[in-house]
């Protein structure tokens, strides 16, 4: 399918100008004729709008010419009239023909946008009387005078304060693609190209940026042509003539190409090619050649805006993804940028609150101090949150740019919470721990000076009940060595457990001997499944042993069966505990009444170690309680062995060593 081109279009609408009055064809003939022969462009749009007040009965008119930041009228029959500019400028917004009518003198306007390439680049306006006025003549016109602003020059003299307005218009832009933009509107401002393109150079590519007036399809064949690229790697400002196989395929009869090269800072970072109506002389290349310099840099200053609003990004994204509060103040204690977690600490929001100075935002005048103008480098331990006080070691340092220019502080928190609330738990065991280990030693040495001073003199059963009672404390010694010996273990993840055969009913019976007020309720059928009898057997006996140390009633310990696991539980009458407790019960080293537990004994470790053993076997353990009523600790653990073990089939003999693996 054939594609006509604007011109093609534009020449067949003037070609059927037989249409019009003789005495007003002659009058558009003269303006084409002129046209062709290169005559002065300001004498034929004159003559154009003479011609298109003739050939609509209008009394005024005007040209208007589309600017990239006014409009600018280029020809009028005399007197500019508001009403009939606004309705031209109407005109060249809407891209549509505007009709109006003045409120207060009646007077009738119309206006016909002047489209180029593409693009409106102005309007034709004619205003008259309503009963005179007969707009049907007025696109052959329009064609006609969008056909001489194709052809105007660059800006003259009297028209540098427009073209400097263009310059500064352009400076002001700081994306690239708006800076694109404007250099065209530029380029056809101040050099009458109404079509062309930019290629941009970038890491070693080359991409076409922008590109105005010319049809996507065309530039895509043309840049197939070996001389495009050698046309884009010029060096210096060329003219192209129109018989040039690039500009052939892009440029309109009689165009040629205006090819610049965009150099910043020394180095090449692009190139513009302007498609224009006329051979420019030496005086305007060297106009275009400045003008591609102050293009070159306004593109060159988009770039570093976009690196460096890429860099800001990039830290900021760096400060949000951070889960310590981070504050970022600039060298006069403004805020520049706060994460999330400070937002949160300090009840901030940073939306509203940025560029801000620090002082009174952070509710804390130690840390606002840390932040203010002309403090150094510095950090300190302190308590923050009201909620829920904790724990933070503030720190904050200057930050410096690779010349050593100070621009801003930046303030980072540490949570110590945790580390000083395990820091405050070993403090407690290693009291507890000596505690408990000073108790049977003293225990134990009070006897054997006893033994040993009046071993001959003591009767048989004194001697016998200190033989016993050394004994059950070098056990609670033993007993505690064991665990503070299994927890090492663990925390260092190289703890065995040796599997075997075991009915489980009777290892709780062999548990529970030793106890008084303790029961066992078990099915009478032997419950056999893989384990570790002396873990099991910890395990056993912590929770039975807790449980008559805090309760006076009966203990029972029940055995049920329940399918592919069994269900151990250790129930008292005690006093039972705090609902916000029991999620704490299994933490290391942790007591939750001091002094009850200091009553008893006790270090800490024990609901800790009963956890990680069942866990190491499959299990899972866990405790319901009731104040006032009492508390039960149940267990649970597969028939089949832990998960990654292999059970030992047959008898009990043979123990199967298995790595504890940890959660």
């Amino acid at each position: 399918m054939c594609r006509t081109s604007p011109h093609l279009n534009r020449t067949a609408s003037l070609a059927d100008a037989n249409t019009v009055p003789d005495q007003h064809l002659e009058r558009l003939q003269l303006v084409l004729r002129g046209l062709a022969a290169g005559a002065d462009p300001a004498r034929l749009l004159s003559d154009a709008l003479a011609g298109a007040l003739a050939a609509t009965g209008a009394r005024d008119g005007l040209v208007l010419r589309a600017g990239a930041d006014r409009h600018v009228v280029v020809a009028t029959t005399g007197e500019v009239s508001g009403f009939l500019r606004e309705t031209a400028e109407a005109a060249v917004i809407s891209d549509r023909l505007q009709r109006g009518r003045h409120p207060d003198n009646g007077m009738v306007a119309v206006a016909e946008p002047l489209r180029a390439g593409g693009r409106v680049v102005g309007a034709l306006a004619v205003g008259g009387n309503l009963k005179r006025l007969d707009p049907a003549n007025l696109p052959l016109y329009a064609d006609a005078t969008t056909l001489i602003l194709d052809r105007r020059p660059p800006a003259a003299g009297g028209e540098l304060p427009e073209a400097l307005r263009t310059l500064a218009a352009l400076g002001n832009e700081v994306d690239t693609y708006a800076v694109l933009s404007r250099i065209f509107d530029a380029c056809a401002e101040l050099f009458g190209a109404a079509s062309g393109f930019c290629a941009l150079f970038e890491d070693g590519s080359v991409r076409v940026g922008h590109y105005r007036g010319i049809d996507h399809e065309r530039l895509l064949r043309a840049s197939r042509h070996p001389d495009f690229r050698t046309m884009l790697t010029a060096d210096q400002a060329r003219i192209e003539p129109a018989n040039h196989p690039v500009v052939a395929q892009l440029a309109r009869l009689g165009e040629v190409a205006a090819s610049v090269p965009l150099v910043a800072d020394g180095r090449k970072i692009g190139h513009l090619v302007l498609l224009l109506p006329t051979l420019p002389d030496a005086s305007r290349m060297a106009v275009l050649s400045a003008f591609a310099a102050h293009a070159a840099s306004c593109l060159r200053g988009a770039e570093l805006y976009r690196r460096a609003n890429d860099h800001e990004e990039q830290l900021a994204s760096i400060v949000h993804s951070m889960p310590n509060p981070v504050v970022v103040v600039n060298e006069a204690g403004g805020l520049v940028e706060v994460n999330g977690a400070a937002c949160e600490l300090f009840r901030l929001a940073p939306n509203f609150e940025e560029g801000l100075a620090v002082a009174g935002r952070l509710g804390n005048a130690q840390l606002e101090g840390m932040l203010a103008e002309g403090s150094e480098n510095g950090s300190a331990e302190l308590v923050l949150g009201i909620e829920e006080p904790r724990v933070f070691r503030a720190t904050v340092r200057r930050v410096r740019s690779t010349s050593g220019r100070t621009m801003g502080r930046v303030l980072v928190l540490d949570d110590l919470t945790g580390a000083r609330q395990v820091d405050a738990l070993k403090a407690d065991f290693v009291a507890v721990i000596g505690h408990e280990l000073r108790t049977p030693l003293t225990v134990m040495k009070g006897y054997l000076h006893t033994l040993t001073r009046r071993w001959d003199t003591l009767a048989d059963e004194k001697r016998q009940g200190a033989m016993e009672a050394l004994q059950s404390n070098v056990l609670r010694l033993e007993r505690l060595i064991e665990d503070l010996l299994f927890v090492s273990a663990i925390e260092q993840r190289r703890c065995k457990v040796e599997l075997e055969l075991r009915d489980l009913g009777a290892l709780l019976e062999e548990q529970v001997g030793a106890f008084e007020r303790v029961s066992v309720r078990r099915p009478r059928r032997p419950v056999e499944l893989e384990l570790d009898s002396t873990k099991v057997g910890q395990v056993v006996h912590h929770l039975v042993d807790n449980a008559v140390k805090y309760s006076e009633g009966e203990v029972v310990v029940h055995l049920v069966d329940k399918g592919e696991v069994v269900e151990v539980s250790v129930a008292d009458t005690g006093p039972g505990i705090y609902s916000g407790d029991l999620p704490h019960l299994f933490e290391r080293f942790r007591q939750l009444d001091g002094t009850s537990t200091r009553s008893h004994g006790g270090v800490g470790i024990g609901l800790y170690l009963c956890k990680r053993i069942v866990e190491a076997l499959g299990g899972r353990i866990w405790c319901e309680s009731r104040l006032g009523v009492g508390s039960r600790f149940a267990f649970t653990l597969p028939k089949d062995g832990p998960p990654e073990s292999t059970s030992t089939s047959g008898s009990t003999a043979g123990a199967n060593p298995v790595g504890l693996r940890l959660p």
